[in-house]
């Protein structure tokens, strides 16, 4: 039955309806659908975790440069709370923890062997 009423359909109304299927959803529509302020806020939270990656990375790469001992911890922390904070950036959060410990032990070791200061 469907079938049969949409092949009587002209292009035109083919077109219509599929703008209206694709056309973002009302705020009456989103409240029917039952997605609440939650989501917005947990994808906020996504947002901030990313950015706090990406700064724990550079924060990790000057740490192997200049001083370890206290742009590497920074960085630790940055990563770690990203998360903690995040849903969807776990892995991402996880690698910036893990690229954040190695340049601490790879900073120290450049900077006790170029004769560096540590902090």
């Amino acid at each position: 039955m469907l079938l049969e009423r949409r092949a009587s359909l002209t292009p035109l109304d083919r077109l219509a309806s599929a703008a209206a299927e694709s056309a973002p959803l009302t705020r009456v529509a989103r409240q029917g659908l039952g997605l609440s302020t939650y989501s917005v806020h947990q994808r906020r939270a996504d947002t901030v975790a990313g950015f706090l990656c990406a700064f724990s990375f550079a924060l990790s790469g000057l740490a192997i440069a200049l001083k370890p001992g206290l742009l590497a911890p920074i960085a630790i922390l940055l990563a770690l709370a990203a998360a903690r904070m995040t849903e969807s950036h776990r892995t991402l959060a996880g690698a910036a923890v893990i690229v954040a410990t190695l340049g601490f032990f790879f900073g120290m070791i450049v900077a006790i062997s170029t004769d560096n200061p540590l902090f």
